[in-house]
């Protein structure tokens, strides 16, 4: 099973691999559910995560607040991908929506076909689409090549455990072809309890390791 550990400092990222962290997700600004991180940032973490053999999945995002992205907001995102590609990054992370909360093909086309050949993953904008929608934006992900789903199965203030029906739903409905990863809420310590409802490959959090 992979442990992905969400972190915006060096020393964070140092902290997670000692603790057996298999991921980094490499983000800024975390108080407002992560950006892009800089440039420097990147290059150091890239680094010393393959010093240790460990992924890194960096996010690309412009900045807070929601994920209807204006012309601009989506030129940084894509000139940010181009800077970024230089290293060695394993996965980007990234998600845009629709004004009617739908997925916006488009611009994810677009950030995923400039970030090839490093794979993509879908955030947790996923989650701000209509419950009825989702399973439809599962498989415009998928069409899309979309390596992995990042997930909490519900709105953001509940709980992940209440989610579980919700997020079997999506996993039966990727029948293997994208990885659905859950997060938000996810600790060290109540993980055990989440594997034992469902089987998870791969866990997502700030406190997951």
């Amino acid at each position: 099973m992979i442990k992905e550990a969400v972190v915006e400092t060096i020393q964070q990222l140092e902290q997670m691999i000692a603790r057996g962290a298999n991921r980094i997700e490499l983000c800024d600004n975390l108080s407002v559910g992560g950006t892009t991180p800089s440039y420097g940032m990147v290059e150091i973490a890239s680094e010393i995560c393959h010093i240790n053999n460990v992924e890194l999945a960096v996010m690309i995002r412009p900045r807070g607040g929601d994920f209807i992205y204006s012309l601009y907001d989506i030129e940084i995102m894509q000139r940010d991908i181009k800077a970024l590609k230089t290293f060695n990054i394993d996965y980007f992370v990234f998600g845009c929506l629709t004004k009617e909360q739908t997925l916006n093909e488009w611009q994810m086309k677009t950030l995923k076909n400039l970030a090839e050949p490093v794979p993509s993953v879908c955030h947790m904008a996923f989650d701000e689409i209509h419950i009825r929608g989702q399973i439809k934006a599962l498989h415009q992900l998928i069409d899309l090549g979309f390596t992995r789903l990042l997930t909490h199965g519900g709105a953001s203030d509940t709980d992940i455990f209440d989610n579980l029906n919700h997020l079997g739903k999506l996993v039966v409905n990727s029948a293997g072809k994208i990885e659905v990863m859950p997060g938000g809420g996810l600790t060290k310590d109540n993980l055990p309890s989440l594997l034992s409802a469902f089987p998870f490959q791969e866990v997502h959090g700030t406190k997951i390791v």
